[in-house]
């Protein structure tokens, strides 16, 4: 009887009941007929407004940093599941602190298409080039949830429920329509009275965050012809979490201008070199940049390898699980029988810490900065589930009672590691803007310096960079501060390169800025 009970209750949560399909189903109709989505074959809009970095926060807690959105521009065709999504940024009056590429100098100009499970970009020539199929992925969901497309795909659901929800502080009482989409995304949105759809929420992959929350609301609801409206206000939060400070992490704010529906030519073609791009691979090029220290490099972000008497601590796990499979086992290979027992996190920026699960998983003790324990503690390394995108410490969580690895050990001024041979030292760099917990590691022996976002030297012959960035200002004032004696640069961006080159071409900046500032200009 139990077992009978059980199969019952399963099937009663797992299935809407057909009076609720029903009552779902009506609801719909009249939301469509409400803002007009069935006669929606394509749209067009335009605007402006702010955009945040999501992931790039000055220190956790704080909200994305800002710019502005200059322009904005997208064109969704229904029929083929396309779309054109064309936008301008500038840094505007924004604070120039955090990640992202702050501060935006000039004008950053971004163009992304995505159609037939595919999306892709341009390159400076102009040709299109294939983005990973999670970014075409991403890319196809927002179309499923865009103002129109939401009606749409909940009314193709085979699992579309309705309840009531009342809002006390509001007084009044909201439907919320809930379905599956892409047999994968679960969607939660809610509706008034009018049956204008105010807010949906879901949840999407993200290598730090699990299954990261996503809310978007569809405000100002506008006709523009034929019984169409479009709703004249998006404003989007990615990444807030019941179980930290982070709440209200807001990601977008956009102002419509103008809407148009059904506008011609609006279906994309997936190009050809696209559709037949091959698999991304994940690179690893071990370079050995002094005896028992490897560059991890061969794709935008490096990791590095320190070989200890009977351990391996690795500086930094940037991007996704993925990339930290493939940089263990070309440490396995080329230092063999010795355990991972450190990895030293740079901060706390999304791309820099991505693949940290992984190195939990197998039992390493993560260094970083003492402002990020409970984030880390309560979000990243929480065993909390991780349905979109399962990863290795997903599938193989640590008992919570213990006795688990000792997974945080802190640093707030100055840490080291040593095996009694050999020492690193890890330094919180002060003054900077970029994020308040960076660390950078300092090999004495052997003089070298790895630092994450601060520096990446230019190629042996190319010409310094046009402009100097405050963050490497501030790592050569800490330079001088900590009076470290530096012969090679190590960056988590980039390729090794001499110090005599960075105090050539950072020096005079450093300098420049300091008298400015003595001088009160």
């Amino acid at each position: 009887m139990k077992i009978k009970l059980g199969i019952l209750l399963a099937a009663s949560i797992g299935v809407a009941s057909p009076a609720a399909a029903q009552d779902a189903a009506s609801f719909l109709e009249a939301a469509d007929r409400a803002v007009g989505a069935s006669s929606v074959n394509s749209i067009s809009y335009s605007g402006s407004g702010w955009m945040g970095a999501v992931g790039q926060n000055f220190a956790d807690g704080e909200d994305w940093p800002r710019h502005v959105l200059q322009s904005y521009d997208r064109v969704i065709d229904y029929p083929s599941q396309s779309s054109r999504e064309e936008y301008v940024r500038v840094q505007g009056d924004y604070p120039a602190r955090g990640g992202g590429r702050t501060p935006i100098i000039g004008e950053r100009h971004t163009l992304e298409f995505a159609g037939g499970g595919y999306a892709w970009t341009l390159n400076g020539d102009g040709e299109p080039v294939a983005q990973s199929p999670e970014d075409a992925e991403l890319a196809q969901f927002m179309i499923a949830v865009s103002p129109h497309g939401i009606i749409k795909s909940a009314m193709a659901a085979a699992d579309v429920t309705i309840v009531d929800r009342y809002i006390p502080s509001q007084d009044r009482t909201l439907k919320v329509v809930a379905f599956t989409t892409m047999d994968k995304y679960r969607v939660s949105a809610e509706f008034n009275d009018k049956y204008l759809m105010e807010r949906f929420m879901t949840q999407i992959p993200n290598p730090v965050m699990g299954d990261m929350q996503m809310e978007v609301r569809y405000e100002e609801w506008t006709d523009i012809g034929n019984g169409i409206k479009f709703p004249f206000l998006f404003h989007g939060h990615q990444g807030d979490h019941l179980l930290t400070a982070r709440t209200g992490m807001n990601w977008l704010n956009l102002n419509v201008s103008e809407a148009t529906a059904n506008v011609a030519d609006a279906a994309l073609n997936v190009p050809a070199n696209v559709r037949n791009a091959p698999a991304p691979q994940v690179n690893v090029a071990a370079q050995e940049v002094a005896d028992g220290v490897w560059l991890m490099a061969g794709g935008s972000h490096n990791s590095v390898a320190i070989e200890f008497d009977d351990f391996v601590t690795v500086v930094d796990a940037p991007q996704n699980e993925a990339r930290s499979l493939a940089v263990i086992a070309e440490i396995n290979r080329l230092i063999p029988g010795k355990t991972i027992r450190y990895l030293i996190n740079t901060h706390h920026h999304w791309d820099h810490l991505g693949g940290a699960r992984t190195y939990v998983a197998k039992g390493a003790t993560v260094v970083t900065h003492e402002s990020n324990r409970d984030f880390y503690r309560d979000a990243v390394f929480a065993p909390q589930i991780r349905t979109l995108s399962p990863d290795t410490l997903s599938r193989n969580p640590f008992a919570t009672t213990g006795p688990g690895p000792a997974a945080l050990e802190t640093v707030t001024d100055r840490h080291f590691i040593s095996d009694g041979e050999r020492t690193i030292l890890i330094f919180n760099v002060q003054n900077l803007e970029h994020a308040a917990d960076m660390l950078m590691t300092y090999l004495p022996e052997e003089q070298i310096l790895i630092n994450a976002d601060l520096w990446g030297p230019p190629p042996a012959g190319a010409p310094p960079p046009a402009n100097i960035s405050a963050s490497a200002v501030a790592l050569y004032d800490n330079i001088r501060r900590l009076n470290l004696d530096i012969a090679t640069h190590v960056p988590i961006h980039g390729q090794p390169g001499p110090h005599s080159d960075f105090e050539r071409i950072v020096g005079p900046a450093a300098i420049q800025r300091q008298a400015a500032l003595e001088g009160g200009g």
